[in-house]
Formats: structure tokens, sequence, C-alpha cells
């Protein structure tokens, strides 16, 4: 009978050369962990990835809809090339996938709108403006401007001066130039000379104009009559309430 000793001996020597030993079976179950672990790692990277390329595709799609929409069409003689140019700015988005930084841009090809000069517009209602604001105004829409006196002093009778002038008078002199088509003088404003009233020249409300064939047509054909002035003036009234007044060289009109 072999010692203790010499048994346990043989059986690690034996271990060692390859013969099987009781904790052998647990390496296979090991390296089954550690492979289920990679694939679980590389599934959630790929579900990663599939997600970035839907984003993508989905954001793509909304602006190549959105650039179909608002496109507007290439200029007679110019090149699509040109046009981009003059476009608005690329819509650009900027992504990181794997490390890596991937910029996308996008033209939408919409034109970019005339911007409106908001100096030359005409503000309506109780406002006062400068006889150089409202003459600007007028002359730039096509109306003349005469004075007896060749002059500007709001306070000489001989003068033609539009200071103080309500903008809605300057206004609805220039839809009348526009709606008639005829030339349009400006013979009178706000100086001093006219009757003073709460509705008068000085109060802004007024502007006298010349007589001439076009536009005494166009009064006495567009408007019904609508009495005679103390005066003996032939009232002529439109639907908004302006008051045109045929004097003897000129018309009285009343801009509400």
């Amino acid at each position: 009978m072999e010692p203790h000793g010499d048994h346990r001996h043989r059986v690690k020597i034996g271990a060692r050369e390859g013969s099987p030993a009781p904790n052998r079976g647990i390496e296979p179950f090991g390296r089954k962990g550690i492979s289920a672990k990679k694939g679980h790692h590389m599934w959630i990277r790929w579900l990663v990835r599939l997600c970035v390329a839907a984003l993508i595709a989905i954001q793509t799609c909304i602006i190549v809809l959105s650039a179909a929409a608002s496109a507007a069409p290439v200029r007679p003689g110019s090149t699509v090339e040109e046009d981009v140019v003059e476009a608005r700015p690329p819509i650009i988005r900027t992504y990181a996938l794997e490390g890596v930084i991937r910029i996308a841009r996008w033209y939408t090809g919409a034109a970019e709108q005339p911007k409106v000069d908001l100096s030359r517009a005409m503000p309506r209602g109780t406002m006062r403006v400068s006889h150089t604001f409202a003459m600007d105004r007028l002359t730039s829409a096509g109306l003349r401007w005469k004075s007896s006196g060749n002059c500007t002093d709001k306070n000489n009778r001989t003068c033609t001066s539009l200071q103080s002038v309500r903008s809605a008078t300057v206004a609805g002199a220039i839809d009348l130039k526009r709606a008639s088509g005829c030339k349009i003088m400006v013979t009178g404003g706000t100086e001093a000379g006219h009757a003073p009233g709460r509705y008068s020249h000085g109060a802004g409300y007024k502007l006298d104009i010349s007589h001439n064939k076009c536009i005494d047509r166009y009064i006495t054909e567009t408007y019904p009559s609508a009495g005679v002035r103390s005066d003996g003036a032939t009232l002529y009234r439109s639907e908004t309430g302006t008051v045109f007044a045929s004097e003897s060289d000129h018309w009285d009109i009343l801009f509400p």
C-alpha cells in the first residue's frame, strides 16, 4: 500500500501532464460567458448605428420635402449654381458616429424675399408729418407741387406748405393718383389764408389740386354728387368719406 503522500503527489503530476482534473470543466463555462458578453456589446453597437441612421434619414426626408415645397424656379438665363448662391444659407447638421464627425448640408433653394424699405412707408391716421416728408412721398408717387410764391412757409398765404399735414391726407392724395391714373398738381396745403375749422386746411385735413380734364372726368364720373356747398362749389363724396369740392380753379378735397 502506497503512502497517502505518494498518491496525492501522482494526482498532481497527472494533472500537470494533461490528465483530467476536478476543476477542468470550469474553463469551457467561463469561455461561453465571455463570448455571450461580447455578443451583447456588439448587438448594442449595431442598435445604436441603426438608430443614428434612421434619425439621419428622417431629417433628410423632412428637409428635402420642405425644400421641394418652397423651392423657387430658376430665373431665365441663370444657372442652378447661381440660384443656389443667391438662395438662403444652407441647413447644416453635424453627427458623431463611431468617433467620426460627419457634416451634412442641404440647400432649400428658396430665394430670399426682397427687403421692404420701411423709410418709404406712408403712415396713416392722425400722425402729423413735415413738409419735406410729405413732399417726398407725393413726388415719389408721381404727384407734382406748385406754389404761386415759390415758397413753403406755412405762415405765408402765397406759399404752398404741407407742414404738419396729416399722413392720412397725403396717403389719400396718393391713392387718388393711383386710382385715377391722372396727373395731379398740389397747389394748396396747410399754409395760411384758408378758412379755419376742425377739418380745414390748417388742421391738415385738406389739399387743393388743379383742375384738368382727366381728374375732372374721373371725379365726376366715379363719385356721386353730394349737393352744393354754401359758396356755390359742387360737391362729390366717395364711399370712404372723401369730399371733393369743385371751385373755380382747383379741387378742394377733404380727406377723412
